[in-house]
């Protein structure tokens, strides 16, 4: 295992802006798509979607594969994604079992709290915006809605929690390990605030991504994060889907 100050370390002020960038660009795009796609029968979810794929998946490896270029001449993640340790598969289980109960748990109780910036705070947002609000779908088609939560099921359930993974837990996190047991907390703030799209789920962001930084700080092993956030992206998109098939 690497000590903390083995790793390439970067400005905190270059790490908040390289959270924040990918999150207030898919937001532009999120609010631009919308209206072109208000007279295609798709609800704002689809809007939201085409900005996952064509700006934040891009930007992050863009950033990922361009740091790997400088480093190593090529486009490798060699040196640019750390924490890669690898824990023996039974302590990996039990780990991997045991920060999915607590993130669970956390977020169950950081409810509330959803409800009360979602109340107050961003009261005045567009109902559109809450994505998660199930009564906006009941417009639209059977067959469109079973589309579009496949795609949100392999898109947000998959692809993205494993890319954000190699990019905040697997890039950024290691490069403020010098502040020691508070990297978790200030990766946690960080990944709340680049989900700009949905700042009334600050706090259940927020712990989650404690949960996942912490977990990666001590066993250094990424595959554990990625684990985590796939099973509990999938399990949240497969849930939207299920209900669609059983309309």
């Amino acid at each position: 295992m690497q000590k903390e100050n083995a790793y390439p370390q970067q400005s905190l002020l270059k790490s908040t802006g390289l959270h924040i960038l990918p999150g207030a660009l898919v937001t532009l795009g999120f609010i631009l798509f919308k209206p072109l796609l208000d007279a295609s029968g798709y609800p704002p979810l689809f809007a939201f979607l085409l900005a996952i794929l064509f700006v934040d998946l891009p930007v992050m490896w863009g950033i990922l594969l361009y740091e790997g270029w400088k480093k190593n001449g090529r486009l490798s993640l060699d040196g640019v994604v750390l924490f890669r340790d690898k824990l023996t598969w039974k302590r990996f289980l039990l780990v991997f079992i045991g920060a999915f109960v607590v993130a669970y748990l956390l977020i169950m109780l950081a409810a509330p709290l959803t409800n009360i910036l979602t109340t107050s705070v961003f009261s005045r947002l567009p109902e559109w915006m809450f994505l998660e609000e199930q009564s906006q779908y009941q417009a639209y088609a059977k067959n469109v809605l079973i589309m579009v939560f496949t795609f949100q099921l392999v898109l947000t359930g998959v692809v993205l929690p494993w890319t954000e993974e190699l990019y905040f837990r697997g890039y950024l996190l290691p490069r403020i390990t010098r502040y020691g047991k508070w990297v978790p907390l200030i990766g946690g703030v960080l990944f709340g605030l680049y989900h700009s799209w949905q700042m009334f789920g600050f706090f259940s962001v927020f712990l989650l991504g404690v949960v996942l930084g912490y977990v990666v700080w001590k066993t250094r092993d990424i595959r554990l994060s990625i684990s985590l956030h796939v099973a509990a992206n999938a399990f949240a998109r497969l849930a939207f889907l299920l209900a669609a098939i059983a309309m």
